[in-house]
């Protein structure tokens, strides 16, 4: 199970189809109880300052729902055409934002390895705007043995990589296709990077040593998608 914080990823989840269990909010949130999809869940209005002090959140927004998850193996996600892989991104902030644009940029899965922040957090999934219950996931995995079962289906292994050795605009944009991220401190380890079929660098000014990790996943992604240099 995961927690939901908040009304407009709840709002997302539920246009999802996310499987809610209960829903607990403020009397000045009464509203979220007039969705025809919650007609038949366990809703409860409950005292502003217990619902605030349970919150995960600095800035509490009244609602707080309690959701059954569903992970998917990664056999299953090698055969889908658009993954994204992060390894050891700890804040769940930028994990969130990894999550939502990759539903934005209609990637069909996301992979973490043991080390990177947990995808069910209230803060991840907050960061994600509730988009994350529209992609397949798999936490924890093995990362070396999950790569070799993407490669063997058919996928190219990208890596983000400030030296990389293309260029984001020089990507061949294939049928199936995965994208690593690492974190900006400790980048890919050895065993990730062999396991890659090509490292791509985003060009950046002068002074500027690297992009947060979501931005350059998002410049990636969008490229991913795109079927020639001049589309």
């Amino acid at each position: 199970m995961a927690v939901i914080e908040g009304p407009r990823p709840l709002k997302t989840a539920i246009e999802i189809g996310v499987d809610i269990k209960e829903i607990f909010y403020r009397p000045d949130q009464a509203q979220i109880s007039e969705f025809p999809e919650l007609i038949d869940s366990n809703l409860h209005q409950v005292d502003p300052r217990t619902l605030d002090d349970i919150s995960d959140s600095s800035t509490p927004q009244g609602v707080l729902a309690v959701v059954n998850v569903h992970e998917t193996a990664v056999e299953s996600i090698a055969k889908m055409r658009r993954v994204v892989v992060i390894d050891s991104v700890q804040d769940p902030g930028n994990l969130g934002a990894i999550v939502r644009t990759a539903a934005a940029a209609q990637f069909d899965a996301v992979i973490t390895a043991p080390g990177t922040a947990d995808l069910w957090s209230a803060r991840a999934i907050r960061a994600s705007a509730g988009t994350l219950f529209a992609l397949h996931v798999a936490r924890r995995v093995d990362l070396d043995s999950s790569l070799d079962l993407l490669s063997s289906s058919g996928h190219s292994i990208l890596a983000t990589d400030s030296q990389g050795k293309l260029d984001v605009d020089e990507v061949e944009v294939g049928d199936r296709m995965t994208l690593i991220l690492g974190s900006e401190a400790q980048g890919l380890a050895e065993t990730i990077r062999a396991r890659t079929d090509a490292t791509i660098r985003v060009p950046m000014g002068p002074f500027v040593e690297s992009l947060n990790v979501a931005v350059a996943a998002g410049i990636v992604m969008y490229r991913m998608q795109r079927k020639g240099q001049d589309e």
